[in-house]
């Protein structure tokens, strides 16, 4: 019900999309730009060093390899692949230092910019509040500006978390990939696609893990502008962690699935629509839920008010007055 609701929201109002959309390329654009200023300055020769060259190039001939069924490359891959890792460790150790501020310079640039995205995020949940409790119009701007403090002290919480988190993620997944095969007794094409399958259906789990401990951390400092208090109340989870964690695992997998579709059927096109659409998507949902838990009614549309099935009708008398 919840996962319905939030792509009828979505949908209903998709010109957020837009907004979010010419927000972030503008982002992304002053992010690659700054980025590659940094690594060129730093690592222009070793990007273009043998060692760099050539584990590029086993990164391609695994994913060949796999579509091929050259079984032969992908037993032989993992010690193969340790080894082009350590050859390009020892290039790198060699020019420690300016890998290490090359590193540190674009870690720096990614938390900055993935702040200032989050602050229009934040701004986003509030024009999708107003739509959903009093059915507003609120323009991005006067949300941006308005929830900029809010905001800000909520992403100086979140991003270094959420940034910990993610990578401790990735640690695992690494692990889980290149040793779920060899703990299947070998490495065939299968053995490799479903440590492949595995390790995305982990990650997908993690990450469902963590919008389910955080779903009503940003709808809760909307409304309460109570950064802190929301941390803690979105850590209650009396009652509430099955239907969160089933909402959003299943809703990560619906993301997933229609981004990879598109993007491959697209050549990647339409990908600048889906993933501002996905990100927007998880908003509506955070906020159904917000008002599915605290017994709340909340506009579907503009001529239907509904609420929680569990704790009142799903139809209000004020649908049928709106319907008569």
């Amino acid at each position: 019900m919840a996962i319905k609701r939030a792509f009828r929201l979505l949908t209903d109002n998709f010109s957020n999309v837009f907004k979010l959309l010419l927000y972030r390329l503008v982002m992304g654009a002053l992010f690659i730009g700054l980025s590659y200023f940094i690594l060129d300055l730093g690592l222009r020769s070793l990007l273009e060093g043998e060692e760099m060259q050539h584990v590029i190039k086993m990164v391609g001939d695994f994913f060949e390899a796999l579509l091929s069924g050259r079984t032969t490359y992908l037993e032989s891959f993992q010690a193969n692949f340790t080894e082009a890792l350590k050859a390009l460790f020892v290039a790198f150790t060699a020019d420690l230092s300016s890998i290490i501020g090359s590193f540190a310079g674009v870690v720096v640039l990614y938390l900055v910019f993935r702040f200032l995205n989050g602050i229009a995020t934040f701004g986003m949940m509030s024009i999708c509040f107003d739509r959903m409790s009093a059915f507003g119009k609120m323009s991005f701007s006067a949300a941006y500006f308005e929830n900029l403090g809010r905001g800000v002290r909520y992403h100086l919480l979140y991003v270094p978390l959420s940034f910990v988190y993610d990578v401790l993620s990735l640690v695992l997944c690494w692990f889980f990939f290149f040793y779920t095969p060899s703990l299947m007794g070998g490495t065939t094409v299968l053995g490799v696609l479903l440590g492949l399958s595995l390790t995305i259906a982990v990650y997908i789990v993690l990450q469902s893990l963590k919008m389910t401990f955080i779903s009503s951390w940003m709808p809760y400092a909307v409304e309460h502008k109570e950064v802190m208090k929301g941390l803690r109340d979105s850590f209650t989870l009396k009652g509430k962690f099955c239907r969160r964690f089933v909402s959003f695992l299943l809703a990560i997998y619906l993301m997933v699935t229609i981004n990879v579709v598109c993007g491959f059927c697209t050549l990647g096109s339409f990908l600048f629509i889906t993933l501002p659409a996905s990100a927007l998507y998880l908003l509506w949902l955070q906020l159904v839920l917000y008002y599915h838990e605290n017994g709340r009614k909340y506009y579907l549309h503009a001529r239907k008010v509904v609420g929680d099935a569990e704790t009142m009708p799903v139809e209000s008398e004020i649908d049928l007055d709106l319907e008569s």
